[in-house]
């Protein structure tokens, strides 16, 4: 007999269930809604009051920062590949200059010139032909350039021509 009342208590106590699904909505949309609202105030700005930011001083129009200048150099013809291949290379460049190297690296560039052919000479040509060969090589003639003229006088070097015919 006891048993039979133990087992009405049971089935009268109801079950503990979790939130159910209906729970979980709210909870999700809850969740998406705040998030969406606190991107969309950090985005806007609306919260840079919040946090204290610091407004970074404004620029001034009319004020020039340091200027940068390019030289062009003269374009090059090389003879590329082995004593069998006669493929030419033509290779034309500038040089990204701070503004105060300008007239001292323009008298370099016979220099400039010399160190390019002679690297590019000794460049094998399925090198030259690779889609990526062509970052490594401007990152050598830079520090070649860079080498010579000096590391604060040319800044970067920009390949307008490099056609391998």
């Amino acid at each position: 007999m006891a048993e039979s009342e133990d087992s009405a208590d049971e089935q009268e106590a109801p079950a503990k269930r979790g939130m159910g699904l209906i729970g979980w909505g709210i909870t999700a949309a809850l969740a998406l809604g705040l998030g969406g609202g606190a991107f969309f105030a950090m985005h806007s700005g609306l919260a840079d009051g919040l946090l204290h930011a610091e407004e970074a001083p404004p620029v001034k129009e009319g004020t020039e920062t340091a200027r940068e200048s390019y030289l062009e150099l003269d374009p090059l013809m090389i003879s590329v590949g082995g004593a069998q291949s006669v493929k030419q290379l033509r290779f034309r460049a500038f040089l990204q200059l701070a503004d105060d190297s300008q007239t001292d690296v323009a008298a370099l560039q016979p220099r400039i010139l010399d160190i390019f052919a002679t690297y590019l000479r000794a460049v094998s040509v399925d090198r030259l032909e690779d889609p990526t060969g062509l970052l490594h090589l401007r990152a050598q003639l830079l520090r070649r350039v860079q080498l010579l003229a000096g590391r604060d006088a040319v800044k970067d070097l920009l390949i307008i021509d490099f056609v391998i015919a």
